[in-house]
């Protein structure tokens, strides 16, 4: 694919790429700043806690955004926060539910501080059409929530707070996204979000820093609550190193933090652990999620954690700037966001310098490839972006029912079912794209290509696949396409079977990461082989975005095509992929 002498060049400066990247690594890591927290006494009551978790479990099931259970749970809300001495509004929006039109309400509670500036604490109120009392997910939260309302209601405060119980969490953080030009309007510096407490004894609490689709908790507000907890007494668990990497790449909240901080308002969710861990995870999202075993040592410890918070954050002034690039390798130290730019972008330097050395190799040639080089990406991802309009065709066309709850819940029956008639459209739509592709093929003429112009031509659109990803988002590039792209340089001629079992190695182990991926969140979601499934309907419903999407697409059908050429296909007969070369 390369000449010598390009070969010499992009090993030097693949040196050179690793050697500045182990400087940085080695030099760049900075301690945790360390947020300073005087430890208080809370008054906050754990057992005031679990009985407003009962009231709202037990006194209102069914709380499905705009069922009547879900209007009578905010009517309480409001009498509650108005008995505490808070302002109480309650703007509603409309929105599509099991496709009809019915209307959201978001409940927030305002206390005026001394300075324009306000610290918020949220947690989501709806439940599940799978459940019925939805006693965790989320009474629970609106009990710890309900009690730091009161508590913090007790002592003086500088900044202002707000306390909003959102609607439609369950269905895509819907009541937290309308939720966000009010905070931004009343200058919110921070945002806490209370979302399942566990039944039983919780050994620790954890935070969730994902944005939805895009962002990050800042380092400053993860090691506030962190530290905050560890002056109460809990212990808090957080992402870092590899599992942050992994929630960065994938960009997907399950929590009402997630779409505030794609909106750069900083924002956390947190909850509890558990030691029973099967038996949670069995009742999460069904009838079984009831009021039951709370501990209220448990919501004591929560809640003192955000009553610390929530004093600490009242004179706590915000780093300059969003802090949100800020990565965490460990406990104790962390990397900026520019450093890590700079690392991402160093690993994938030469991939970028050996894209254009195959650029103009293809175009030094006598009689450049272009057909080939035009129709490399259509040839194999053709009939794959058919079946992708197909998807969007058969949702418009309400044929394709939407799942009841969003992200998809692990628990909804929905993706359990798959439609007869959506499999056979998609298949009959794979099936003839493929066969009027091979008739066009067929009426073109191509020139006898070899294998090291059909790799040029394919590592170009690889390069090209790669760098538009790392502009997306490099977390994810270098997760998902980092050891395909590399594996695509380095594939040797196919003429016996070592080289072909060595390309095979290479090329299986650039789908690892992504097939782990596809085998623990399937595992996690209880849907084991039916994630794929899962991944077709988020991509039918617009969660993924329509680059991410492309992408995915591109990559897949290169990944094909150099198997093909590399492990299977040892000819170097004229013709494009998939016309039979």
């Amino acid at each position: 694919m390369l000449l010598r002498s390009q070969k010499v060049v992009c090993a030097v400066v693949a040196g050179l790429a690793g050697l500045a990247m182990l400087v940085l690594a080695a030099g760049t890591p900075r301690p945790v700043p360390a947020v300073r927290v005087a430890a208080m006494a809370s008054q906050f009551d754990g057992a005031t806690a679990v009985e407003y978790t009962r009231a709202v479990a037990e006194g209102f099931p069914d709380r499905v955004t705009g069922s009547d259970a879900s209007r009578r749970a905010g009517e309480y809300l409001r009498a509650e926060f108005e008995k505490l001495g808070y302002r109480v509004e309650s703007p509603t929006f409309s929105m599509w539910l099991a496709g009809q039109r019915v209307q959201g309400e978001n409940l927030i509670a305002h206390l005026p501080g001394g300075v324009p500036e306000t610290i918020a604490v949220i947690a989501h109120y709806d439940g599940q059409t799978t459940s019925h009392q939805a006693a965790e997910d989320n009474a629970s939260g609106v009990g710890v929530m309900l009690e730091l309302a009161r508590v913090a209601r007790l002592r003086p405060h500088r900044r202002g707070l707000i306390f909003a119980a959102t609607d439609a969490e369950e269905w895509g953080m819907i009541g937290a996204r309308h939720l966000i030009p009010f905070l931004k309007s009343q200058g919110t510096v921070a945002v806490l979000s209370i979302d399942y407490l566990n039944a039983g004894s919780a050994p620790a609490l954890e935070i969730n820093p994902s944005g939805q689709f895009g962002g990050y908790t800042p380092l400053w507000l993860r090691e506030l609550v962190v530290t905050a907890g560890k002056v109460q007494g809990a212990q808090v668990v957080q992402p870092s190193g590899l599992w942050e990497w992994i929630e960065r790449a994938l960009q997907v909240s399950f929590q009402d933090q997630g779409p505030l901080v794609r909106a750069g308002i900083p924002a956390l969710n947190i909850a509890t652990l558990t030691k029973e861990l099967a038996a949670s995870r069995a009742r999460y999202h069904t009838p079984q999620d009831v009021f039951r075993d709370f501990d209220p040592a448990s919501f004591k410890l929560l809640g003192a954690t955000l009553d610390q918070a929530l004093v600490t954050l009242d004179d706590f002034t915000p780093p300059a700037g969003n802090g949100m690039g800020a990565f965490r390798l460990a406990s104790d130290r962390y990397l900026t966001g520019d450093v890590v730019w700079l690392l991402q972008a160093l690993a994938f330097a030469p991939l970028v310098l050996m894209g254009v050395y195959a650029a103009q190799n293809l175009l030094a040639r006598k009689h450049p490839p272009r057909a080939l080089l035009l129709l490399t990406p259509a040839g194999w991802s053709g009939p794959l972006w058919l079946a992708a309009v197909a998807l969007y065709v058969l949702t418009a066309a309400n044929i394709l029912k939407r799942y009841d709850l969003y992200p998809a819940t692990p628990k909804d029956p929905f993706l359990y079912t798959l439609p007869l008639a959506v499999i056979l459209t998609l298949s009959l739509v794979l099936v003839l794209g493929f066969v009027i592709l091979r008739r066009l093929y067929s009426r073109l003429e191509f020139p006898p290509e070899s294998f090291a112009d059909r790799k040029r031509a394919l590592f170009l659109w690889v390069a090209a696949v790669a760098l538009t990803g790392f502009l997306v988002n490099p977390y994810a590039t270098g997760l998902f396409l980092g050891v395909f792209s590399y594996a695509a340089a380095v594939l040797l001629p196919p003429r016996g079977i070592l080289p072909r079992a060595l390309n095979a190695v290479l090329l299986l182990a650039a789908l690892v990461p992504f097939s782990a991926l596809l085998y623990f969140f399937g595992k996690e979601i209880f849907l084991g082989w039916r994630i794929l499934w899962y991944l077709v309907l988020q991509t039918a419903y617009g969660v993924w975005s329509p680059l991410a999407v492309a992408l995915f697409l591109l990559a897949g059908a290169l990944w094909a095509q150099l198997f093909w050429h590399s492990v299977v296909h040892a000819s170097s007969s004229s013709g494009p992929p998939g016309a039979g070369s």
